[in-house]
């Protein structure tokens, strides 16, 4: 089930700006998702709330009256959230925090941290489970993921780290046995190793950037 603040939260984005694409954009989230959102909206209250032409979407009658009282409900929703927040200067964080990663990643640049994340935070205890799968982090319960690759859809929230750059290399001997290649089409005549654990692209296909 899609969540319904979000839905209503996307509602108004799309009342403001016109459109499910500019919405979608300003929410961080794809158009697909966002049509999604309003589509359930608008099968629980059983009425149209769009009108949908080749170039915009306007409000239906029931849309507008939605429209008031949703506004309304984030209003207070925010203004709830402000409160909460203004006195968490003086609350101790305390708890389990699950994070899940890369192997890698996680031996060579989490881990270390781990130890000044502590320190300044000694009531919580990290439990960090490190592995190359995709995991599923509400069925598996854990709080946090970090992955390196696109993001496919999704409505939870995501925030990008860092660049992961990414080389082409290759042993001399290889080379001066097989020669070196000139473009990226030339690949296709080598003997090229691939990265099994990348599910999107697979063993069989090297992605390169723009150029």
């Amino acid at each position: 089930m899609l969540d319904r603040l979000t839905g209503m939260q996307v509602f108004v984005r799309v009342a403001a700006l016109g459109g499910l694409s500019a919405a979608a954009r300003s929410l961080n989230m794809s158009p697909t998702l966002a049509t999604k959102h309003i589509a359930a909206l608008e099968e629980r209250l059983g009425v149209k709330l769009l009108h949908r032409s080749t170039r915009r979407l306007t409000l239906t009658e029931a849309g507008r009256r939605y429209l008031d009282g949703v506004e309304k409900i984030l209003a207070d929703v925010d203004e709830v959230e402000a409160s909460a927040g203004a006195g968490a200067d003086r609350v101790e964080v305390r708890g389990t925090l699950r994070i899940n990663a890369p192997l890698s990643f996680g031996y060579l640049v989490l881990a270390p941290l781990m130890v000044e994340f502590s320190k300044l935070h000694p009531a919580i205890s990290v439990d960090l489970g490190l592995n190359d799968r995709v995991v599923d982090l509400i069925e598996e319960g854990w709080d946090v993921a970090l992955r390196i690759g696109q993001l496919k859809d999704t409505s939870m929230v995501a925030r990008k780290l860092a660049d992961c750059r990414m080389v082409v290399c290759a042993a001399p001997s290889y080379l001066a046995e097989h020669g070196t290649p000139t473009s990226v089409a030339a690949l296709a005549g080598h003997n090229c190793l691939g990265y099994t654990l990348s599910r999107p692209l697979g063993t069989d296909r090297w992605t390169f950037g723009a150029g």
